[in-house]
């Protein structure tokens, strides 16, 4: 049966065999909608959802030439092909049937229409994705956004796990995929500007979909067509009909058939781009999709703005630190440099025990504030040529406690600094100070920089004895493990190449 039962007109099974055995003229393809179809059938009861149906059907029929063919889609949607025509003269066409079947009431429109270029039953699918991405925007203007129950709840969700990620690494990493299964787009990328390029940081895509051999990461894309169009403008830019688009490429080698593309923008200069693609077929990008992303983009450009932000000022702290290190090192009459040393090296050790990023951070602020505590020891003490008595011995050892109190005036320090700054002259077997702790009860962070603080004045020459060689500076720190160092700690440190 080839007609709609309801409306008369052609059935979608009759008008695919009818546009593919009948060579048609260019012309335009439509694709009408009637507005709130859902509302009138909960509302006013089937019936009336079907009169308005019948009337769109029956007007089409009416106003439209004999040649074109017309049909239902599916649900509230009819298409139809009218070759011959210009884009002007049917959308007049139907701009007057539009305002004919208006509710008489309200003047609100029962239809809404969306029309592109019709080249042939070849060009069927890209004609119709460009239709039906007109035909969303005049929905929103004919009846307002329309949005599945369903579909406001996920993108709640989705908004509201964008503003819980607070890493870029998250946003790009999760955020993306999830915009991507979301919207139901098949590729997401996220590009990282370059000069006149773009890289591919990350890729996310069905994993059902085969993609072109071309699609990677390691290979740098020309900035033009649509990416400089996005740049240009500093808005989301978008190409319904991809391959058709001359303003396409770079993204082609994704054989991509619809794109958004929207900027990233942390403080005030586009840094990447983030992109969302459909590879087998086209489709309508509406304002839903356009502002999803470019919400991500938004949360990601904050984000980076706030690790850039972050990173300057522990830039600005560490120099400060290091400064205040290296003035310690000229009162003390240490080597030139070992606060750097110590630094370094205590890093390399955290990095080799897994210690996550908050806690290599702490590490390294204790090992640059390790010695601040001699800031309180006299000179008659601190520079003494000879002998300590026990007496000036108790007074130089009290300066891991002063350096303790010192710090922990500085707010930003955690108390994990501060325990590096306070034990790192503890031993594993208890007979250290100024606590007398033993193993575990020494923090993690101080057992980790009492073997590179150790290790480093050995390997150092200082005006009271000569450098020790590495080798012999390794031998002596495993002797250790287990009486003046934690064990795991020494062997973690014995993994790591020989350094002077």
């Amino acid at each position: 049966m080839g007609r709609d039962r309801l409306t008369r007109v052609l059935n979608r099974s009759a008008f695919q065999r009818t546009l593919n055995r009948t060579p048609q003229a260019a012309g335009i393809l439509a694709l009408i909608a009637v507005t709130r179809l859902k509302w009138l059938n909960d509302q006013r009861g089937w019936t009336a959802g079907d009169t308005a149906l019948r009337r769109v059907a029956r007007g089409l029929t009416d106003v439209l030439p004999a040649n074109a063919v017309v049909a239902r889609w599916h649900g509230d949607d009819f298409v139809a092909v009218v070759p011959g025509v210009t884009f002007d003269m049917l959308d007049e066409t139907l701009c007057r049937l539009q305002d004919t079947l208006s509710r008489k009431k309200t003047g609100e429109p029962v239809m809404v229409y969306g029309l592109a270029p019709f080249t042939g039953p070849a060009g069927f699918e890209a004609a119709l994705a460009l239709a039906d991405h007109e035909l969303y925007f005049a929905r929103s203007a004919g009846e307002g956004p329309v949005q599945a129950a369903g579909e406001d709840r996920g993108l709640f969700e989705l908004s509201r796990q964008l503003e819980l990620l607070e890493t870029p690494e998250d946003i790009i990493g999760c955020g993306l995929r999830q915009v991507r299964q979301l919207l139901q787009f098949e590729v997401a990328g996220y590009y990282l500007l370059d000069g006149a390029d773009a890289q591919a940081v990350y890729l996310d895509h069905d994993p059902s979909l085969k993609l072109p051999e071309a699609l990677g990461l390691s290979q740098p894309i020309p900035l033009n067509g649509l990416a400089q169009r996005t740049l240009e403008t500093r808005r989301t830019q978008i190409s319904v009909d991809y391959q058709q688009d001359p303003a396409a490429p770079p993204w082609t080698h994704l054989k991509a058939r619809s794109v958004i593309m929207t900027p990233v923008i942390p403080v005030d200069t586009v840094t990447g781009l983030l992109a969302l693609a459909q590879i087998s077929r086209q489709r309508a990008l509406p304002l839903l999709p356009q502002r999803v992303l470019e919400q991500a983009a938004l949360r990601l450009g904050y984000a980076l703005e706030l690790q850039g932000a972050v990173q300057e000022v522990r830039r600005t702290l560490e120099g400060g630190m290091l400064g205040l290190g290296a003035a310690l090192e000229a009162r003390d009459l240490e080597t030139r440099g070992h606060t750097a040393r110590v630094v370094h090296l205590s890093s390399a050790l955290g990095q080799a025990l897994n210690l996550n990023p908050q806690a290599l951070d702490q590490l390294r602020q204790g090992a640059y504030l390790h010695d601040i505590g001699k800031l309180s020891i006299p000179d008659r003490i601190l520079l003494k040529a000879g002998p300590l008595t026990p007496e000036e011995r108790s007074v130089m050892q009290s300066h891991v406690i002063r350096g303790a109190d010192i710090a922990g005036s500085m707010p930003i320090l955690s108390p994990d600094t501060l325990a590096v700054i306070r034990s790192h002259h503890e031993r594993w077997d208890g007979a250290g100070y100024p606590d007398g702790l033993r193993g575990a009860e020494i923090a993690l962070l101080a057992r980790i920089f009492a073997v590179t603080d150790v290790y480093d004045a050995l390997t150092s020459e200082r005006p009271y004895k000569l450098a020790w060689t590495v080798q012999a500076a390794r031998r002596e720190i495993a002797a250790q493990a287990g009486r003046q160092f934690d064990p795991q700690v020494v062997a973690a440190f014995l993994t790591l190449p020989d350094s002077p």
